[in-house]
């Protein structure tokens, strides 16, 4: 005969699994938030979560590219005036092709770099590509984190190039989202150096090209490019504290009314991801002039998860300056030589993204690029950059895609990346940047040699 099990033995076990449900959950929860923290055991947690479908997960994982990290619909696009784009002899780069008014780019002229998810060599790499003035590609920087010690390596599919930024002499430095560094290479690709942490999003030189500033873990990180030291590290945590009086940074916490009661000086529940930060830019001292009340080196954040763009003092950590709402989960708030804030405006859940311009002293809202002129949507993700002669550089990294206008609103260039063999699938493009002919020395070198 079978014996009756006591209720306390029942409600203890039952008591255990509940604790190891919500141990268990929260593993996955911060190992999908952040990937670099969690782990062996946070990826055997990963992969339990998705039982059933684990065996079938593995199978994709090593014998097919598991790519929706990196992956976005084909838009529907006329592509019959886009041919290949040309490279130099040597390389093979599959599914880039282009469109471009060599007339409308004069005016122009330039490098311009594409950062993103290509395949090069039949082979799927996070890679940047240098195109020359003549929209040709000469290089390729090979973007992995195999020479980075003590992190977890993730395949290349399963994360994403998010902060790039190039030097004069051709260095780059460069961080993913769901990777675990950030890293400086030469203009061969050789490492300078790297460190293990999880920076995201953004990076972005100084003027001087004495440091970078990129983010890391929930704050903000400037970081020796000589040497990869971090210099200055602040966190959100920090700016909220050095901010007593101004309530716009903790609109994500759940407070209690307190029923009954009266408490002074509580601890409040933050929301998840109460912040995302997502860009942070510091002030060039040549534009520092045309921004009254704002110095030299002043940081321009962007918040996603707030709708909030501000600009600090990296020095004392006050906040300056604010702009709440005027945008929808933005991207990349940039310094105008106009005195204005340029924005890129997702507009996520909405119908089309744009490019707004923020007077800081009017706090006025401008629209400079409406979406809905060139089927322009960008849910996450995306980068902007007007250059010196005036065009607009647009990075739709949700399309796979990447243009850029005249003053006028003539498109001049247009770049799409497919997904060699399937029509219905684009890579993603992170990242494309202007870099002037004159200022820019690796047009000296464009080659390396064993």
């Amino acid at each position: 005969m079978f014996k009756t099990v006591p209720t306390w033995v029942f409600l203890l076990f039952l008591l255990f699994g509940i604790i190891f449900t919500m141990l268990f959950g929260w593993k996955v929860k911060s190992t999908v938030e952040n990937p670099t923290k969690g782990g062996i055991s946070g990826e055997i947690a990963l992969a339990l979560a998705q039982f059933p479908s684990t065996t079938y997960s593995v199978y994709q994982n090593i014998f097919e590219e598991k790519d929706e990290w990196v992956r976005v619909p084909a838009m529907n696009a006329d592509l019959t005036e886009f041919t290949e784009i040309e490279q130099m002899p040597g390389l093979n780069i599959s599914g880039l092709v282009i469109r471009a008014s060599k007339t409308g780019l004069k005016r122009a002229p330039g490098w311009r770099i594409l950062v993103g998810s290509f395949v090069i060599d039949g082979k799927f790499e996070n890679a940047a590509l240098a195109l020359s003035p003549e929209l040709k590609v000469v290089k390729i920087w090979h973007l992995t984190e195999n020479q980075v010690p003590g992190i977890t390596l993730r395949p290349p599919h399963r994360k994403f190039i998010h902060g790039f930024d190039v030097m004069s002499d051709g260095s780059a430095i460069f961080s993913f989202d769901g990777g675990g560094s950030l890293q400086r290479i030469d203009n061969c690709g050789s490492s300078v150096w790297g460190i293990a942490g999880y920076f995201h999003h953004s990076v972005t030189l100084d003027d001087q090209e004495q440091s970078v500033f990129a983010l890391f873990n929930d704050g903000v990180a400037q970081v020796s490019t000589a040497t990869g030291e971090i210099m200055r590290h602040f966190t959100m945590e920090d700016i909220v504290a050095a901010n007593p009086d101004i309530d716009i940074l903790e609109i994500h916490q759940i407070v209690e009314n307190d029923l009954g009661g009266n408490g002074k000086n509580t601890s409040e529940v933050w929301l998840e991801d109460p912040f995302h930060l997502n860009d942070v830019d510091p002030l060039p001292a040549k534009l520092a002039d045309r921004f009254d009340g704002f110095d030299a080196g002043d940081l321009l954040i962007s918040a996603r998860a707030l709708n909030l763009i501000f600009v600090l003092d990296p020095d004392t950590l006050k906040i300056k300056w604010w702009r709440f709402g005027a945008t929808r989960r933005q991207h990349d708030p940039d310094w105008s030589a106009s005195g204005g804030i340029t924005v890129f405006d997702n507009r996520m859940s909405r119908d089309y993204s744009r490019i707004v311009r923020i007077d800081p002293k009017s706090y006025q809202t401008s629209i400079l690029y409406d979406g809905r002129e060139n089927d322009f949507y960008s849910r996450i993700r995306g980068k902007h950059q007007f250059t010196e002669t005036g065009n607009l550089l647009v990075t739709s990294s949700q399309q796979g895609r990447v243009f850029e206008l005249a003053p006028d609103g003539t498109m001049v260039l247009e770049i799409i990346n497919n997904k060699p063999g399937n029509d219905k699938v684009n890579y993603t493009i992170s990242q494309a940047l202007w870099l002037n002919v004159d200022d820019f020395k690796f047009a000296e070198n464009t080659s390396c040699q064993d």
